[in-house]
């Protein structure tokens, strides 16, 4: 009984180990306190894993005692994976985690879609996003609507309507041909609907300082069917 006493060896020291990039430490310090209310042998550990667990930074954790009066948290933290909706980060498992503050991740694909698909649509855009980059088109958006139907948009502004079937297919169709298409005109690629079953339509913007009268006709771009691929 006077091991269990909080003022017979308390807990006077916590440690924390993992590398954190985005998760503060006082908040890591705050949960710990709140848990924290008994000695070193009676401290409940499990209440001390669940203050913690419940910060949106922490992906897992683990805590142990080191005697005589220390406890040591160990800390994983969330990896994101993209940005999700306006107010939420997606992880690598396809988990909706949010972040206060959000931080500021420009560099993440920013998706959207119903929430009960989210690992769905993380699984989807992996692979997508895998296809994509061997043409070094880099993704800044992707919409996925009530009917599952997929619209990528690249950081270049392009824009890939996939549809609702078959996406990896379309895309990797689009991509086989990207190098050609990029080549063939004097413009830059703005739009390309891929929901055909042998073809995609294709959309270019006429750029002034790349407009040719040769090449392209006058006005603010042009449109092609590209069948039978």
């Amino acid at each position: 009984n006077r091991l269990r006493d909080p003022l017979v060896m308390p807990v006077s020291v916590v440690k924390f180990d993992g590398e954190m990039r985005y998760l503060q430490r006082h908040h890591l310090e705050q949960a710990v306190a709140r848990a924290v209310d008994g000695s070193f042998f009676s401290v409940d550990l499990a209440k001390v894993r669940a203050e913690v667990e419940q910060l949106p930074w922490v992906d897992s954790m683990s805590v142990r005692r080191f005697w005589p009066d220390t406890l040591r948290v160990r800390v994983v933290e969330q990896q994101p994976l993209a940005r999700w909706g306006k107010d939420a980060l997606l992880n690598q498992r396809g988990e909706i985690f949010r972040p206060e503050p959000m931080p500021d991740l420009p560099k993440l694909t920013r998706l959207e879609g119903e929430e009960q698909d989210a690992l769905r649509i993380s699984r989807e855009f992996q692979r997508i996003n895998g296809l994509l980059e061997t043409v070094e088109l880099e993704l800044a958006q992707v919409r996925v609507d009530a009917r599952q139907a997929w619209l990528l948009q690249t950081r270049s502004g392009l824009e890939l309507n996939l549809g609702r079937k078959e996406t990896l297919r379309r895309l990797t169709r689009f991509v086989r041909l990207y190098p050609g298409l990029s080549e063939e005109h004097r413009a830059r690629l703005k739009r390309v609907d891929l929901r055909y079953t042998n073809g995609f339509t294709a959309i270019w913007e006429t750029l002034p300082e790349l407009q040719s009268n040769r090449d392209i006709p006058d006005g603010t771009g042009m449109a092609s069917r590209l069948a039978g691929i």
